[in-house]
């Protein structure tokens, strides 16, 4: 018997490993035919994300898929199989001085096509977006088992559905992502990280005034001293009950600037605040990133809240043992404990989900019924 998996505890699940596009849409075919489900697997870095499965089926592995199709560099974009890691792609637009700037946790194993399916992101959203802006073309493998394309390399694209954007985010619901077009950026002349700590009782006022800094920062994260020290850092956690790390990247004209500015507009709230250099300023948003994925966190839980009413969400979920991080002036929040998440935390390790309704519910159930009308990809995976 070869390999099998299990999905939130469902299965064993066979796995199937294509190496080609054409072999993909035959095990896609044959499972349609058999009334089974195809459940899509990349890296495994967010093998936990989703609810139940709802039927037997078979896995497909991606990784065979991992091609650099095209890298037009004058143009900043490149088109990818679905199977390649955040980490290749990396050292691949490296070459061209180019980069992708999305933070996805575990970087060496999370796939792309693993990364746009669960619209992964981290500090850098704040400044230069999610996934969901940088997709401009993709390709995916619909339950006939036929690959169809949407947009392309034109930036610019209107024409019928706008695949791009349903199948980022859709966890694999709508399809199997076998190929992605995106825009890229030249890397940054220089960076700088500035890091603070700051009381609960101080959080609002701080937050206030990063949201009206006249700097410009590209990431924020914040912090309490649990997870700081989980993320590899000392140096102020045992002292501050909260610690904001903010990030700087543009010229270096521009970044002195901008790192002098808010060291100013900070002077009258906060009493110290430090610079990170060296390996710690690299590897501050890789390793608060992969705090998401935390493999120790036994419950971990995301909120996703006005920004206005993050310091109130982060300080009422700051208790003992407990890890909270996450990027304040977007609104989005971590909790990690040996307990389920309350209030605003939806589950998303450790406990029984439960999916979550709002207005587009309907809409959502039409897209799916119009695209897997047989419900093949992720059966119960999203709801």
């Amino acid at each position: 018997m070869g390999e099998t998996l299990l999905l939130s505890g469902f299965g064993p699940l066979p796995v199937q490993r294509p190496d080609s596009v054409a072999d993909l849409g035959r095990i896609v075919s044959e499972a349609r035919s058999q009334r089974q489900a195809v459940y899509p697997v990349g890296g495994r870095t967010m093998i936990e994300l989703g609810l139940k499965p709802a039927k037997p089926g078979v896995a497909v592995e991606t990784l065979g898929l991992n091609r650099v199709i095209d890298y037009p560099a004058r143009d900043m974009t490149v088109t990818v199989q679905a199977g390649i890691t955040l980490g290749e792609l990396a050292q691949v637009l490296a070459k061209e001085n180019q980069w992708l700037p999305v933070d996805v946790p575990l970087p060496g194993r999370a796939t792309i096509g693993g990364a746009v399916a669960t619209n992964a992101s981290g500090p850098r959203r704040l400044g230069h977006g999610t996934l969901r802006d940088y997709v401009i073309g993709i390709s995916f493998v619909t339950d006939d088992g036929v690959e169809v394309k949407g947009g392309g390399r034109v930036v610019k694209n209107v024409a019928g559905y706008d695949f791009m954007k349903l199948q980022t985010g859709a966890l694999g619901t709508l399809g199997i992502v076998t190929q992605v077009t995106l825009k890229v950026k030249p890397r940054p002349e220089a960076a700088a990280v500035v890091a603070f700590g700051c009381s609960s009782g101080e959080l609002p006022a701080v937050l206030d005034l990063l949201h009206k800094s006249n700097s410009r920062p590209a990431a924020i994260e914040l912090l309490n001293a649990a997870a700081w020290q989980a993320a590899g850092f000392t140096l102020m956690a045992a002292k501050a009950e909260w610690v904001v790390a903010v990030g700087f990247e543009e010229k270096r004209v521009t970044v002195d600037w901008q790192r002098s500015t808010l060291l100013a507009e900070l002077k009258p709230v906060v009493s110290s605040a430090f610079e990170l250099s060296g390996p710690d300023a690299e590897r501050i948003w890789p390793a608060v990133t992969d705090l998401q994925v935390r493999p120790e966190s036994a419950f971990i839980g995301k909120a996703a809240v006005l920004p206005s009413r993050t310091a109130a969400v982060a300080a009422s979920a700051n208790r003992g043992g407990v890890l909270v991080h996450g990027q304040p002036l977007n609104g989005i929040l971590w909790q990690h404990g040996d307990t389920p998440p309350e209030g605003d935390f939806q589950t998303r390790r450790g406990a029984t989900r439960t999916a979550k309704t709002g207005p587009d519910w309907e809409l959502m159930k039409h897209v799916k019924k119009t695209l897997d009308p047989d419900d093949v990809f992720n059966p119960g995976r999203l709801w």
